[in-house]
């Protein structure tokens, strides 16, 4: 079993997470987290497979929660998802780290590049 977290500060895409992967017999959400402080705390005691970060989130960017998630645990797969327009951020997201980009909205594509990613 496949453990990850999310950070995503809005509640209905919360919600969207849950039921994407509620009846997956290979991937388990661990912890949904509202901020990118709130991850960074809990991750070193999770120590889950693969993050999906929001890049829009209260404080702290996604983008510089990737960089540091990729400083202190190299070997963490990292998703980012966004709801904005992905070219304006697709290369910032790669050269800070990130394993993966998606647009939120296409929950069979979450599911399937979650799934591609812990593979």
């Amino acid at each position: 079993m496949k453990r990850i977290a999310v950070v995503e500060d809005h509640s209905d895409v919360q919600f969207m997470y849950r039921i994407l992967f509620r009846k997956s017999p290979d991937i388990e959400i661990e912890a949904i987290f509202d901020t990118a402080e709130e991850a960074l705390e809990s991750i070193p005691r999770l120590q889950p497979d693969l993050i999906v970060v929001d890049i829009s989130l209260p404080g702290m960017s996604g983008i510089e929660l990737t960089r540091i998630l990729r400083k202190n645990y190299p070997d963490l797969k990292i998703l980012i998802a966004t709801g904005h327009d992905p070219e304006a951020y697709y290369t910032e997201a790669m050269d800070a780290g990130a394993n993966g980009f998606i647009q939120k909205g296409n929950g069979k594509e979450i599911r399937h590049q979650v799934e591609s990613l812990v593979a």
